[in-house]
């Protein structure tokens, strides 16, 4: 993959990501990586990436504590990928997440917003 010149999305990169099951990875700060899919992940405009905390997984803690995301969609057939670095914006029970959470089956989820500061393709 290459480092691409923008932080931005484009619409056909927030499509793609939209209909691909995103995989993240953390660290802990240990170092020790973390990576798993995160099926509620969606690009929710040209730089932020946003996923309901449910299990308040060792994902989270390490986003918690500084570590940045590393989120990949790819789709096999095509051979087509990109990944995007940022860093997580939490919301616990602020209004901004009691607003998300709201229209979901589980209002007791954190809102997860993750700042795009790298974009690889």
């Amino acid at each position: 993959m290459k480092k691409l010149d923008t932080t931005k999305l484009t619409d056909e990169q927030i499509e793609f990501f939209n209909s691909q099951l995103p995989y993240m990875a953390t660290v802990n700060a240990n170092g020790v990586p973390q990576v798993g899919p995160k099926a509620s992940l969606k690009a929710i405009d040209a730089s932020t990436i946003q996923y309901l905390e449910k299990t308040k997984s060792t994902a989270y803690a390490n986003l918690k504590n500084g570590s940045v995301a590393a989120i990949v969609v790819a789709d096999v057939p095509t051979h087509k990928a990109f990944r995007v670095l940022g860093h997580a914006e939490i919301h616990e029970g602020d209004d901004y997440a009691k607003k998300i959470v709201s229209g979901t089956d589980t209002p007791e989820a954190f809102v997860v917003n993750i700042k795009i500061e790298e974009i690889d393709a």
